[in-house]
């Protein structure tokens, strides 16, 4: 909020991020529940136990590890550079899309998380969009049709190490953002098609801190909107 107000208003008009929290807090004490609309942060540690160093990798047949990407990609200065990967749900999943420049997010439900499945999910996200150049994904046994992805978007296909999940760290936060809406287990096969295009209309439309308090729907499209009333 404190990043968005000089966008859409005079110096005088804004406010810091610690008036924010502060009122926030005042807001609480008087009864308020302002202060259950911030998200929860919170670290899940691994503790302990060997891990397989390739893991995954021979699930991918005709894999590119990330090694080979283009460094242009790692400049995050165009548009057109995806990290994917799903979210899991009850019954359902989502096939989640990130431009790694503007945050802007692609999202599409699956019911089973089969490679054909989701490489089908990705070609009719990639075809809602002008630009897709590179896409980063994990290890993952559902993304093994990626070479039909790249057929048909042209874009190429990348892999991140096994367990180094800061290579995609654009996509793990965007579903980090994703959850606050459905928690792990929630049953994703209840949700309406609308109900699931609203919640990532909204993602898109959150200012970032990162973009300077632009949002990523701005950000990707080049126009700004106005958000605050």
């Amino acid at each position: 909020i404190s990043d968005r107000m000089p966008i859409e208003f005079a110096p005088s008009e804004c406010l810091s991020h610690t008036t924010i929290y502060r009122r926030i807090e005042e807001n609480k004490q008087q009864g308020g529940t302002l202060y259950q609309q911030l998200p929860r942060y919170g670290k899940t540690r691994w503790k302990g136990g060997k891990r397989k160093r390739n893991a995954g990798v021979s699930l991918i047949p005709d894999r590119v590890d990330i090694s080979e990407r283009p460094k242009i990609v790692e400049a995050r200065e165009r548009i057109g550079d995806w990290e994917g990967d799903t979210v899991h749900g009850q019954n359902a999943h989502l096939v989640t899309l990130v431009d790694r420049c503007s945050r802007f997010t692609l999202a599409r439900r699956v019911f089973r998380k089969t490679k054909e499945e989701v490489s089908d999910a990705m070609i009719a996200l990639l075809g809602q969009v002008d630009t897709a150049l590179t896409i980063t994904l994990d290890n993952g046994g559902e993304f093994a049709g990626h070479m039909k992805v790249h057929e048909a978007t042209r874009a190429k296909v990348y892999f991140a190490k096994p367990y180094a999940s800061w290579q995609r760290g654009t996509n793990e936060n965007t579903n980090g953002r994703i959850r606050r809406f459905w928690p792990k287990k929630f049953d994703m096969a209840m949700l309406t098609e609308e109900e699931i295009e609203n919640r990532i209309l909204q993602l898109n439309l959150t200012p970032r801190k990162i973009l300077g308090g632009l949002t990523p729907l701005e950000v990707f499209t080049g126009k700004r909107v106005a958000l605050i009333a």
